[in-house]
């Protein structure tokens, strides 16, 4: 008893006390300014300079809250940077049971440095957005940490950018025209650009990457003015700009701007957008965040309540065109990638409600359009969208989601009206202005492992349940991401090894835009760019396959029909060129 007391008197004495702090883990930035990072460890025990907490522009508060990110100020002396700074505020929908978190002053990133790099080359940088469909999510070091990808020689970059109202709202007027966590990100890339060189990073050399609205981000930047010149690759996991979900007609944004200042007792007219934007900035983030949930029309959809816009054009908008009139963007090495059961995200957490259960046998017609993003269109357009849906998928069952087979056509409906439908949209596009770049730069994946531990398992009701290969467990290889929350899990030796080949595949494709630069390693096969559909992709991992399947291979044909079928629903919304509509398989 007296030891343990000593030991608490002991930490409380020293808790009190400045410790040394090596010259190693001091940065000096351009405008004279430093930075204190502190120590950290790769998953194999090499070390990292990690420098967290970094501030890349002023705090969004008062007149900045709706307003374009200002660039920090120039400090003096050297500021601490060794902890995880705050989330943007937001619901956390997966972790919290929807608890409103985080806070306005949040626009922080962190930088992860390797304490003895192999090459005294200036080192490639990787810049990672993460996903959470645009109102929740971080890139604090618990769930995107340097744990793996530290294992080479690499610059990793993880951020956070403004979420839900705070990032997306929009009068469609100069007033407030949006898109203001895209901004965000793109100050980011422009510290990177800035500042990189003086922890060895090479500003020549950056590739983001992103996951779900992470991915659609990284397409973004590939067609926005603000973002030209300030990275070099690409890497989208799981989503496009050209999902259903990623962009809002600009008249829908302001009629939401609208509906939230009505909720909230704020002057709501059409014409009067400076007071309706005095009156929500007088407002206390909390109770602007507590009417989130106002813009779902059926349960917790549409899932993007509010997301990226277009108009209205002005100086230094993220976006001055539709993405599909912007022929740019295609002149840079990309990868892009699905996995195996993408609409997991939304079937397994349908089974814990047994009142969702009921809608979808019982209400399937009314909520496929909002569950999916199309409720904005016409009736009769969503009719027509439904029935196309309805036949290919599931129109020889009833709507039960406790029927093994159902489910699974369920799942197929969301992996495909969510994530592939708007890859293989994104790689038309490339095709009808550079075939070239898919015949020797844009690589394509399927993430096909299920691991020790899933994203589903966070989502269903029966956790020894295996219903597949989720969205985000492809992150699972590159992040520690659900070390905190799977902490009883144990690796297994194929979760190792996809691990290590998938950390060698990305961090290749970040040095040299090639994946499989070289024949030196024979683990790995030759990752072929994807050509023309049907599409050549490299299929990671074995689910539900023999195992004598070779663990990675390279492949040909990715959902063929159902992409097929996903273009015509595309043309019928009237949300692609005609010209992509009618497609001949060679």
């Amino acid at each position: 008893m007296k030891s343990a007391v000593f030991l608490l008197l002991c930490l409380s004495i020293f808790s009190g006390f400045e410790t040394k702090v090596s010259e190693l883990l001091k940065v000096t930035l351009p405008h004279g300014g430093g930075l204190i990072g502190r120590y950290l460890s790769s998953h194999s025990g090499r070390g990292i300079r990690a420098f967290m907490g970094v501030p890349y522009a002023e705090p969004p508060l008062g007149p900045l809250r709706f307003s374009n990110p200002v660039s920090k100020k120039p400090w003096e002396g050297f500021l601490k940077a060794s902890g995880n700074a705050d989330n943007c505020f937001q619901y956390d929908y997966l972790f919290k049971e929807n608890k409103s978190i985080g806070s306005e002053d949040c626009l922080y990133l962190n930088v992860y440095v390797p304490h003895k790099p192999k090459s005294q080359d200036l080192l490639s940088v990787m810049v990672f957005f993460h996903g959470g469909g645009f109102k929740s999510g971080n890139g604090d070091r618990v769930s995107y940490g340097p744990d793996y990808l530290l294992d080479e020689d690499i610059i990793l970059v993880t951020g956070n950018h403004r979420l839900g109202i705070f990032g997306f709202l929009s009068t469609n007027t100069l007033d407030s025209p949006g898109n203001y966590g895209l901004k965000d990100q793109s100050l980011m890339l422009n510290w990177v650009q800035e500042n990189i060189a003086a922890f060895g990073g090479d500003r020549s050399s950056v590739t983001i990457f992103g996951q779900s609205t992470g991915g659609a981000s990284v397409t973004y930047h590939t067609v926005s003015p603000l973002s030209r010149g300030l990275f070099h690759r690409g890497i989208a996991h799981s989503g496009t700009h050209f999902g259903l979900w990623a962009i809002q007609d600009a008249t829908v944004a302001a009629e939401n701007a609208r509906k939230l200042a009505k909720a909230l007792n704020c002057p709501s007219k059409k014409s009067n957008p400076e007071e309706m934007l005095e009156c929500l900035r007088s407002k206390s983030a909390q109770e602007i965040n507590s009417h989130f949930y106002d813009f779902f029309l059926w349960d917790i959809y549409p899932p993007i309540p509010l997301f990226p816009v277009v108009k209205p054009q002005h100086e230094g908008a993220f976006l001055d065109q539709e993405p599909s009139e912007i022929s740019t963007g295609h002149d840079i090495p990309l990868m892009l990638g699905v996995t195996s059961n993408e609409g997991l995200m939304v079937s397994a957490s349908i089974l814990r409600s047994s009142e969702v259960i009921d809608d979808v046998k019982t209400k399937w017609s009314s909520i496929l359009p909002p569950t999916l993003s199309y409720s904005f269109y016409s009736k009769d357009v969503q009719n027509e969208v439904t029935d196309m849906i309805t036949d290919f998928y599931v129109q020889n069952y009833e709507k039960d989601m406790n029927d093994p087979i159902f489910f699974q056509k369920f799942t197929d409906v969301m992996s495909d009206g969510y994530i592939t439908s708007s890859v293989d949209r994104f790689l038309q596009f490339h095709q009808e202005n550079d075939q070239n770049a898919l015949d020797s730069k844009t690589y394509l994946y399927l993430f096909n492992h299920k691991g020790d531990s899933s994203f589903a398992e966070l989502r269903q009701r029966d956790i020894n349940a295996d219903y597949g290969v989720c969205h985000s467990d492809d992150l699972i290889p590159l992040f520690p991401v659900l070390k905190e929350h799977f902490f009883s899990g144990v690796p297994t030796e194929e979760d190792d090894y996809l691990r290590k080949a998938m950390v060698s595949l990305w961090v290749n494709f970040a040095t040299y835009g090639n994946p499989t630069p070289t024949e030196e390693d024979v683990e790995l096969p030759r990752w072929n760019p994807v050509g023309s559909f049907p599409y050549n992709y490299l299929r990671i991992g074995r689910y539900n396959q023999p195992e004598n399947v070779t663990r990675i291979s390279m492949e040909k044909g990715l959902y063929d029909e159902r992409l097929l079928l996903w273009r015509k629903i595309m043309c019928a919304l009237k949300f692609t060129h005609e010209c992509t509509c009618e497609v001949n398989i060679e």
